[in-house]
C-alpha cells in the first residue's frame, strides 16, 4: 500500500498486501542505498522502528523545518524529555533525523529533519515483511486520523476561509490494477509541485495541511 511522506518523513510501500515504546536495537545489516535526495529502507527491524506514536509526532514536527530541542519535541509527544531524547536519537540511526547547529545558549541541543525523501520498500509476502508494511501503514493511517478529529473538533475556531476549504471524501470505483496505477500516479502528480516547501520559503498565509492519499480494494467477496 504506498503512502507518500516527504521533507523526511516516512513513504511506505509494500509490494503486495497491506499496509510500547520498546528498544529497538539496530539491525546487523541494514540494506540501504542512498542518493542525494532519497533514502531507499528494505529491512523490516528499520521499518518497525517508524511504527510508534511518539516518533510519528516528532517526525511530523520537524518535518515543518522548525528545529526543535528534546524538550519542545516532549511537549508534542507527552513523554519525557529524557524519553523523547531515545526516540530522536533512535530516528537519527534510521536518518530521519539530524542534530542541528547549536543555539546561541548552548543548553540544549536542537534537532532537524534530514530533508530526504525516505522511500519504504519491503516484500510483505513475508511474515516479518507483512508485520512491518502494516504496523507503519495503519501508524500513518493513525497519525493522519488524529489530525482530522483534532481539526473537527475545533474547526469553529478557524477562520472561515479554512473551514470551506477543508475537505472529506470517498469514491468506490470498479478498477484495474492498471487502472488504480494510473489514479494513484495522477494524485501523486497532483501534489508534486508543493513538495519541498520548507519554512524558511513558504508562501505568505500559507500553513501546513495533511493531504492523505489512500487506494485500496475492498475484500473479496
Amino acid at each position: 500500500m504506498p503512502a507518500d511522506r516527504s521533507s523526511g518523513r516516512g513513504q511506505p510501500r509494500s509490494r503486495r498486501g497491506r499496509p510500547r515504546a520498546r528498544r529497538e536495537e539496530p539491525p546487523a545489516r541494514q540494506v540501504r542505498t542512498r542518493d542525494e535526495a532519497t533514502l531507499h529502507l528494505q529491512d523490516p527491524r528499520e521499518i518497525r522502528a517508524l511504527a510508534h506514536p511518539a516518533r510519528m509526532a516528532i517526525i511530523d514536527a520537524l518535518a515543518s523545518g522548525d528545529e526543535l530541542t528534546a524538550t519542545e519535541c516532549a511537549a508534542l509527544t507527552g513523554l519525557s524529555p529524557s524519553a523523547t531524547a531515545y526516540h530522536l536519537k533512535l530516528l537519527e540511526r534510521y536518518d530521519f533525523a539530524e542534530p542541528a547547529p547549536a543555539r546561541s545558549d548552548g543548553r540544549e541541543r536542537p534537532w532537524r529533519a534530514t530533508g530526504r525523501r525516505t522511500l519504504v520498500d519491503l516484500d510483505s509476502s513475508t511474515p516479518a515483511g507483512a508485520a512491518a508494511a502494516a504496523a507503519v501503514g495503519l501508524a500513518f493511517v493513525d497519525r493522519s486520523l488524529a489530525l482530522a478529529e483534532e481539526f473537527m473538533a475545533t474547526a469553529y475556531q478557524e477562520a472561515e476561509e479554512w473551514q470551506d476549504v477543508a475537505f472529506l471524501g470517498n469514491a468506490d470505483l470498479w478498477l484495474t490494477v492498471e487502472e488504480t496505477r494510473m489514479v494513484t500516479a495522477a494524485l501523486v502528480a497532483v501534489l508534486e509541485p508543493y513538495r519541498g516547501r520548507a519554512l524558511a520559503d513558504r508562501p505568505e498565509g500559507s500553513r501546513r495541511v495533511r493531504v492523505m492519499s489512500l487506494a485500496v480494494p475492498h475484500r473479496r467477496p
